[in-house]
């Protein structure tokens, strides 16, 4: 499995060819908070099968990238993402240099944030934007939300972060739709328990607010939420909607914040009939 060195750690990540090709358009996928890339292993295929190559990887503290002990903020994981990108052939023969011209960013609660700090700091990279329960970074969650987040970094601090992830995170309402069904959360459950959780325990490190600059983001983007999703996420969608310029908000019904892995028909048809119409544009 392939590791690349990006922005001074180790990032694990996956690259999928339909038949190999190098000239297909390259869809890439960012992952939530606690999980990691087999959170997309319902959409790799679907998209292949539609003609994409596919890259998904671990962000840095999850999965098999490297653990350091700081660097979680959405700008140290933009710049991770476009230190990756830089050494990915994505769409050049092998014997010229590695690099990446355009991709289409999918982003998932976390991995959205990350999306969209990426497309502040690269708009010239970025065909278009799917965010899915997408967070916002710099944005004001509920005092609620806040709170519940809060009780999740004080015990990961005072028992650990294995006890916080198992005794806290997985009880959150924010998996309550995907818990509605048992294969599905012991996917989720696998990959939340084999996390480090190191990102709950170093210091906490400033996002400027994002807000003020959705504006200047214009690749088209598909705004994706859960019908059943907490009222934060809901509002973030909304925002989205607001304020880029080439938006579009679709609600999945009867949905959660995990569309991916709880309706995973629905959102790829979603998805790959999004990228075909942007692709046709181009």
């Amino acid at each position: 499995m392939p590791y690349a060195f990006t922005n001074g750690i180790v990032t694990f990540y996956e690259d999928a060819r339909p038949g190999g090709r190098v000239d297909a358009p390259t869809v890439v996928l960012v992952h939530g908070a606690s999980v990691d890339l087999r959170l997309w292993d319902d959409q790799v295929p679907a998209l292949l099968a539609a003609g994409f190559r596919v890259i998904r990887y671990d962000v840095r503290g999850h999965g098999r990238s490297l653990v350091p002990p700081s660097g979680y903020s959405f700008p140290t994981y933009a710049a991770d993402l476009a230190d990756l990108l830089d050494r990915l052939n994505v769409d050049r023969p092998i014997t010229e240099d590695l690099g990446v011209e355009q991709v289409h960013l999918v982003g998932l609660s976390m991995g959205g944030g990350i999306a969209l700090q990426f497309a502040l700091y690269h708009k010239e990279r970025v065909c278009s934007l799917v965010l899915v329960d997408s967070a916002l970074p710099g944005f004001g969650y509920s005092e609620e939300f806040s709170k519940e987040v809060q009780r999740l970094v004080d015990v990961a601090r005072e028992q650990g972060p294995k006890a916080a992830l198992e005794e806290v995170w997985l009880s959150h309402p924010i998996f309550h739709g995907v818990r509605r069904y048992p294969e599905k959360f012991a996917r989720l459950k696998e990959m939340v328990l084999s996390h480090q959780g190191q990102d709950l325990l170093a210091p906490p490190e400033e996002t400027p607010p994002l807000i003020d600059h959705l504006s200047t983001i214009e690749a088209p983007s598909l705004i994706v939420v859960g019908e059943l999703d907490l009222d934060d996420f809901q509002l973030i969608a909304q925002v989205l909607a607001a304020n880029l310029p080439r938006a579009r908000l679709t609600i999945i019904p009867d949905c959660g914040h995990i569309p991916p892995l709880e309706k995973p028909h629905e959102f790829n048809q979603l998805l790959i009939s999004f990228l075909k119409e942007v692709e046709a544009h181009l």
